[in-house]
């Protein structure tokens, strides 16, 4: 009995670890960085800015010496954030691999052991994701500003009148939150799936193969242009508009919505709704995909 007294008050005088959020949070920063996947697809979302900005900046640059068209500070801006939907594909392959690596890797177990509170692992490693995409798209912004900047500024001959006030927050800080959002969403199609190679495919799908499909609908006439509305408010279209911020440049002419039939015009969102759209797609599948989560066995 006297044995086993001092084991008690031992015991009893151990410190308690209690689960907190923060503790959840460092958790999932470093397995984050602990995947070689991570590096690489953050580089490639850097290096897709600044080659897109590269490329489009050339082109105006050639244009401008043309006399074809003028150029001002909105299509600098607009050429810095073209990349956003390159982007969008980097950081979405990003999402779902982070979410699928803990199942291929089998190390969900070990992760849901440590912290069963399955909101909270989801949640926790959602703001991991959305922190570390949102770092790495405002770099890739700035160097696409800057690679703009290089190519455009000695062909400039347009004053910043025609410029609306937001772009330049839009561009700096709307495509990183932008970008964020997008992996979250790409995270909840992983928790949902739990297959990268299912995951992958919704989001190439989602984001690349379904617009260029339904945009097909533009050469139908107008009893089907209302595929062309559902096509406008899908994540990429909606992108493209958001981005835009309703400045009147190259790279907002190439992307805009051509008439249906010469008289039915499609909807198309402002780029303010277009935020809302995109916030509205990543809530929507995030929340499928914590609920997914919350519900399914591990195995």
């Amino acid at each position: 009995m006297s044995a086993t007294q001092p084991a008690e008050r031992h015991a009893a005088h151990r410190p308690v670890h209690t689960l907190t959020f923060a503790g959840a949070v460092r958790s999932e920063w470093c397995k984050m960085w602990s995947a070689m996947s991570t590096y690489v697809l953050l580089v490639l979302c850097v290096a897709f800015f600044a080659v897109n900005s590269l490329m489009i900046g050339w082109l105006l640059n050639f244009m401008a010496s043309q006399e074809a068209m003028p150029v001002g500070m909105e299509d600098v801006w607009t050429t810095a954030s073209a990349g956003a939907t390159d982007g969008m594909l980097i950081v979405g392959i990003l999402g779902v691999m982070v979410m699928t690596s803990e199942y291929s890797s089998q190390s969900i177990i070990t992760s849901l052991t440590v912290n069963p509170r399955r909101a909270m692992f989801m949640n926790a490693k959602a703001l991991v994701l959305a922190a570390v995409t949102f770092l790495a798209s405002f770099v890739g912004v700035l160097v696409a500003w800057g690679c703009a900047w290089l190519m455009l500024h000695g062909a400039i001959s347009t004053g910043t009148q025609a410029m609306p006030a937001a772009l330049p927050w839009v561009t700096l800080l709307g495509v990183p939150v932008a970008m964020a959002l997008t992996a979250v969403m790409a995270m909840g199609f992983g928790a949902m799936l739990r297959s990268t190679v299912g995951g992958v495919l919704c989001v190439v799908g989602l984001f690349t193969l379904l617009p260029s499909i339904l945009q097909l609908a533009q050469l139908l006439g107008d009893r089907f242009a209302w595929i062309v509305s559902v096509n406008n408010c899908l994540p990429s279209r909606a992108l493209e508009s958001f981005i835009g911020a309703g400045a009147s440049s190259f790279s907002n002419s190439m992307g805009a919505v051509m008439t249906v039939g010469g008289s039915t015009q499609p909807f198309q969102p402002t780029w303010g709704w277009a935020g809302v759209i995109l916030l509205a797609w990543a809530v929507a599948v995030y929340a499928a995909g914590v609920a997914v989560t919350a519900r399914r066995d591990v195995k």
